[in-house]
């Protein structure tokens, strides 16, 4: 095989069979070739293994734009545990064997995204005694392939790719666990961990691989031989200041694993740009890391990198949301469809009409005002009208973004980061950060695992378990600095609840502790959270209905007088018996509004009510009143969201009376409930939302003479099999055990 040559500008190089290929990513050039392990060496296979990178080693984590991202989550356990093992042993079937990695060259300056030069037209040259072919982009890298008689392309196919690594990464887009593998041995085995980009990562691996080389009998393995098939790609149509080589890497990563194990929902919005809707929720991320509102919630309370395929619910406990929640919150309220806003006695059923769907979509974002009614982009014709969650013009993703964010975007993130217990939420986690003195590497990892390390938590809780399943078996253990830092968030967990108690309701005393907790189990359900902006989103429909209408720009505007009209209404009575920051408990207080019995996210049309019931007192309604100068459409659906209320707590009334009272006659035992269930929701509203009972009498009367009023079938969603829960059926789901349970005396 050819040497390396002699190359001042490009020091790094690979070296084998090349080939070209076309992905819905564009043209892909590659480059064949291995990386080994064994003692250090210049020649291409042992410095290629120190050239790759996974994405987390390249960017930094808060650098990191969620339109770029490739896939920054590792299972280090895994890698740690399973594979390393692996690639060393000897295997009783058969060598070990992988599969090729897959990296991509792509441009990186002080590890942020950049662009490559444009490639110059092909040249012949002479080097390592022979002629080849080479294209260069400035000093970013050089292609050369081989070239045999009058100058023709050898038929061999053998090629060289040079790069500056000042300018140039090789990421590895897929299989970069066995990439891992492979440099935690080389780090451990030449000592250069500490010289690594990934030095903070030391821990996970360094004991793993030098208790594996011991476990090899001496002679048995020569490093030198452990060699993985390498397949290094990159773009050479994305050079030139209008490129996306980044955006390119991450639709080649989709193609690569559309076939592979199912990835989870969080990787699939943060990777996937065939929808609108994951390119939208990616933008609230953005937004969030960009850090330009400091009154928004960090992103280090929101949690995006859960690699568990069907799980849609947060684990840390530290996190007040997750990435699921923003999808569904862009997906309710900019693509609706505008039934589920303007009706609020709708439940979320399974059949959409993707054409309802996009036009309300179109109306949202008013992209009249973007487009003329047709419009070319990247060679294709679009019309406005057609536009929607599939198709959608790649080269204006931006303008659609921008006007997301400036829009919905910001309306959705501030009554998620301004209304009061998340954003006491938020300043309890920031004040656990601030006060965290990291002064080991145990204290270290557990930091990352909060704040920074995606993919972190998740390592620390595997070898957690991982641990201890070994110790119950007897097995001899050791507490490395991974089941310490797995101790250490336990401890901060503890901590971080007496914060939060602090700014939510300002005493961190057991008392306080306890209340402020069943708060929390409330307001950080997907139902709460998603009921919150369900609100802004019907109201905003009310709004529309208003005279002079509503203009789109001034969403942020309403959605920043809701959370003024909120905070009023949560900063009444503070310390009180009936302390107003309670009203949403189910537990710790007397008279609860709140008797859902279980979490699920569909529930959230019932927090919906909840939330425009605190609107609709009067320290809160001076505050949105402009926005409402006839008020008559909001107290019409404010009556329709408490009926449909009503009649749910009057369904869980009934099936607690039918287990405590087996035997008796069901239509006796629905009045019974219906009285029940509404004398407990007329104690709720006097307590909790200054309703006096004659009001409710009042209003309670109105319903039976009303036409419109709802059926007890029109109700029940338990046997309507229209009905999806949107979740998995491992929710917070609360047993209804007793009709004391469901009054709440």
């Amino acid at each position: 095989m050819f040497g390396s040559g002699t190359k001042l500008t490009f020091r790094d190089c690979v070296q084998g069979t090349w080939g070209s290929f076309s992905t819905p990513a564009g043209r892909v050039d590659y480059i064949m070739t291995k990386a080994r392990l064994g003692d250090d060496a210049d020649d291409p296979e042992r410095q290629l293994t120190k050239s790759l990178s996974p994405v987390r080693e390249v960017m930094e984590a808060g650098d990191l734009d969620f339109n770029q991202l490739l896939q920054r989550d590792l299972d280090d356990h895994r890698v740690a545990v399973s594979l390393i093992p692996y690639l060393l042993k000897p295997q009783a079937t058969g060598p070990a064997f992988f599969p090729p990695i897959v990296a991509v060259l792509l441009p990186f300056r002080n590890k942020r995204p950049s662009r490559f030069p444009v490639l110059d037209a092909p040249t012949v040259v002479e080097d390592d005694g022979a002629r080849w072919q080479q294209e260069q982009a400035g000093t970013s890298f050089q292609v050369q392939r081989l070239l045999g008689g009058n100058d023709r392309l050898h038929p061999a196919n053998v090629g060289k790719l040079w790069w500056n690594r000042t300018e140039s990464q090789l990421v590895v887009l897929d299989g970069q666990h066995r990439a891992m593998a492979l440099l935690a041995v080389e780090r451990t085995t030449t000592n250069s961990w500490q010289n690594s980009p990934g030095a903070r990562f030391r821990s996970f691996y360094e004991n793993q691989v030098k208790q594996a080389l011991q476990d090899i009998s001496h002679g048995e393995l020569d490093l030198s031989k452990v060699e993985v098939p390498v397949t290094v790609c990159w773009f050479p149509d994305q050079a030139g200041e209008d490129a996306k080589p980044h955006e390119a890497a991450r639709k080649l990563f989709v193609d690569v694993n559309k076939e592979a194990r199912p990835p989870s929902e969080s990787r699939i919005i943060l990777l996937s740009d065939a929808e609108l809707s994951n390119v939208l929720t990616r933008r609230l991320l953005s937004e969030l890391r960009n850090g330009q509102d400091e009154s928004y919630l960090p992103l280090y309370a929101v949690e995006y990198d859960n690699p568990e395929v069907n799980s849609s619910r947060p684990a840390r406990w530290s996190v007040l949301t997750n990435i699921n929640l923003l999808k569904t919150t862009v997906e309710r309220c900019v693509f609706g469809p505008p039934k589920y806003l303007k009706d609020v006695t709708l439940r979320f059923g399974s059949r959409q009409s993707p054409a309802e769907q996009d036009a309300f979509m179109r109306e949202q974002l008013d992209l009249t005002s973007l487009f003329p009614a047709q419009f070319e982009d990247g060679g294709f014709t679009y019309q406005r009208e057609s536009l929607g969650n599939s198709e959608f013009p790649i080269g204006q993703v931006d303008t659609i973004s921008d006007r997301f964010a400036e829009t919905w975007g910001r309306g959705i993130l501030t009554v998620l980061s301004k209304t009061a217990p998340y954003a006491a939420h938020a300043k309890a986690l920031t004040r656990l950060k601030d006060d965290w003195h990291v002064d080991d590497t145990g204290l270290t990892l557990a930091h990352d695992a909060l704040f920074s390390g995606v993919g972190v938590f998740w390592t620390l809780r595997d070898s957690y378990e991982h641990y201890q399943e070994k110790k119950a078996l007897g097995a001899k253990t050791t507490k490395s600095d991974v089941i310490k830092a797995w101790e250490a968030l336990k401890v901060r967990e503890e901590s971080f609840e007496t914060y939060r108690a602090v700014e939510f309701l300002e005493s961190g005393k057991p008392e306080a502790l306890k209340k402020s907790k069943a708060a929390y189990a409330v307001f950080n359900t997907h139902a709460c959270q998603l009921g919150l902006v369900l609100t802004l989103g019907s109201l905003w429909q009310l709004r529309k209905e208003q005279p002079g209408g509503a203009d789109t720009k001034d969403l942020p505007a309403f959605a920043d007088a809701l959370v003024k009209g909120w905070n009023a209404y949560f900063s009444q009575d503070q310390g009180k018996a009936k302390d107003r920051r309670l009203a949403f408990n189910k537990a710790e207080v007397n008279h609860p509004l709140n008797q859902i019995g279980n979490m699920d996210t569909a529930q959230s049309v019932f927090f919906r009510y909840f939330w425009m019931q605190a609107l609709d007192t009067p320290a809160a309604w001076e505050h949105i009143a402009p926005w409402f100068p006839d008020r008559s459409g909001f107290d019409r659906m404010i009556s329709a969201a408490r009926e449909l209320y009503l009649k749910l707590c009057t369904d869980q009334q009934l099936k607690a009376l039918k287990i405590s009272k087996p035997g008796s006659a069901e239509a006796k035992l629905r009045v019974e409930a219906q009285q029940a269930a509404s004398n407990s929701i007329k104690r709720a509203l006097r307590d909790w939302f200054y309703l006096s009972e004659d009001t409710y009498e009042s209003w309670l009367s109105s319903l039976a003479k009303s036409p419109a009023a709802l059926t007890d079938d029109e109700i029940s969603s338990d046997n309507d099999a229209s009905i999806v829960e949107d979740d998995d059926s491992t929710s917070e789901n609360v047993p209804v055990t007793s009709l004391e349970d469901l009054i709440g005396d």
